[in-house]
């Protein structure tokens, strides 16, 4: 966005007695403002500063504060959100706009308006002490924005051009370690440059696969544009990733992991130190989630055993997981730990128990579905007949399955004709098939009208029913 647009917008949006520009202690409409301005001005691009200090319209390149944006104290009317709610009536309170019925507020670059259109529903609230404010006259007239000559001028700053190193503008002047993860770092090495992230090139250089005093220069990617972030040796910049210290999310996270797997007491002070743990951490989370998830093979894996069979294979080959790392452990678990292979018995003990488990909840699905089911039957005075209990209406089902007198296998049936089936079977039918209280209310309004006097019956199918409203709207 540039200066002129932005005046311009405030132009076409707000009155002039809403807001005013601020430049150098004198204010100035934003008509005025963008007609006395130079095309080198009006092109500037702007961002927007809104905190409780005011709001400003700073320099896009420079950062400098051009001018301030004053609202009048004295703003108020109604809001109408882009949403289906009722619109408010709002008046100025510091930095923003507050509702007069209290409930809501809203930005103080808001539009307002001075009266509603007839679609739109007011807040009743807001509506009768807006009613009350006009009968008081209370109300201060709106301040009227003084009309000031406007001299010719651009606007004064001193902008300092970018500083610029290895041909790249400037964004930090050293190497800072504790941001290099988030850093692109290209390493010159026998005329070759390439991009490491930094936890590869440490362990590059303590494998001696990268020279110390090979170049780096550290870069960062910003709105579309590549920006110096310092410049050193492969020696350096390790020193700097290995003494830059912990924030305090991380040394909480260094707690946690050491806990959660029992891992010694590392002392992690630094954020190559944290790096290295959240990898180990990583890899055993890893392991002891694919033994748990193979669990008609395996017995429980504890976290602490896990990590200690990660440690013993990690000093025996450190690379013993650089391919195929969870079935390599799962052999070494099978070779250590022999005691968490399931046997042929224990896989079938296990597999009733699991069935037993799945039958519970599933008796425990059906009464609770039938329970729900009872909640939203749509006629709870219909009787029905229980057999070897006798007729209950719906409404007296409930405290009979609660006293386990009756349950949802009981046999249940609404006609004398109809076939008994379990009460459960018998809900979900008539939830999904019979007719709503809406269209049996249609159906009776319409039948009404063609002077029909034949009952609707409540266990009529969906389908029916809609045939016979069909039939009757086209009559």
């Amino acid at each position: 966005m540039t200066v002129a647009e932005y005046l311009n917008d405030l132009v076409i949006r707000y009155a002039s007695s809403d807001v005013q520009l601020d430049v150098g202690g004198n204010k100035y409409s934003a008509a005025n403002l963008v007609d006395g301005l130079s095309e080198s001005d009006k092109n500037r691009p702007v961002g927007i500063e809104t905190g409780t200090a005011g709001c400003f319209i700073r320099d896009a390149e420079s950062d400098q504060r051009l001018f301030q944006v004053v609202w009048s104290p004295n703003r108020e009317g109604w809001h109408v959100p882009n949403r289906d709610i009722k619109a408010h009536y709002y008046v100025t309170a510091n930095f923003y706009l507050a509702s007069l019925c209290s409930n809501v507020t809203t930005m103080l670059d808001s539009e307002l308006i001075e009266s509603l259109p007839d679609s739109v529903a007011p807040c009743k609230k807001c509506w009768d002490l807006k009613q009350i404010r006009s009968e008081k006259a209370t109300a201060p007239a709106k301040a009227v924005v003084e009309k000031i000559p406007l001299p010719s001028f651009t606007f004064s700053f001193s902008s300092v051009p970018p500083e610029i190193k290895r041909e790249l503008p400037v964004y930090e002047a050293e190497i800072t370690g504790a941001k290099l993860e988030r850093r692109d770092i290209l390493v010159t090495c026998n005329g070759e440059q390439i991009t490491l992230p930094i936890d590869t090139l440490r362990a590059r250089y303590r494998a001696g696969l990268l020279p110390g005093d090979s170049a780096v220069l550290v870069t960062t990617y910003r709105c579309e544009t590549t920006y110096y972030c310092g410049e050193g040796t492969v020696a350096t910049v390790v020193a700097a990733w290995e003494s830059a210290p912990l924030d305090q999310f991380e040394q909480q996270e260094v707690k946690q992991m050491i806990s959660e797997f029992n891992f010694p007491q590392y002392e992690v002070a630094s954020k190559a130190q944290y790096s290295d743990l959240k990898k180990l951490y990583t890899r055993c989370d890893k392991y002891y989630r694919y033994i748990a998830y193979r669990d008609k093979d395996f017995k429980r894996l504890t976290k602490a055993a896990t990590k200690d069979l990660v440690l013993s294979l990690d000093q025996a080959d450190p690379t013993w997981d650089s391919t195929d790392g969870e079935k390599r452990f799962a052999e070494e678990a099978r070779k250590r730990h022999p005691e968490l292979i399931r046997s042929e018995v224990e896989k079938r003990r296990k597999k009733q128990r699991e069935q037993k488990a799945y039958l519970e909840r599933e008796s425990r699905r059906l009464l609770t579905e039938t329970r729900n089911n009872l909640t939203h039957f749509p006629h709870k005075n219909m009787p029905i007949q229980i057999k070897d209990v006798g007729t209950l209406t719906i409404r007296e089902l409930k405290p009979k399955i609660r006293e386990e007198l009756i349950g949802p296998e009981t046999l249940v049936r609404y006609r004398e004709d109809a076939e008994w089936v379990e009460l459960s079977e018998f809900l979900n039918d008539w939830l999904r098939c019979k007719a709503t209280i809406k269209q049996i209310d249609y159906l009776t309004a319409l039948q009404r009208q063609h002077g029909i006097v034949a009952e609707i019956p409540l266990d009529m199918s969906r389908e029916e029913i809609s045939n016979r409203i069909d039939a009757l709207v086209t009559r």
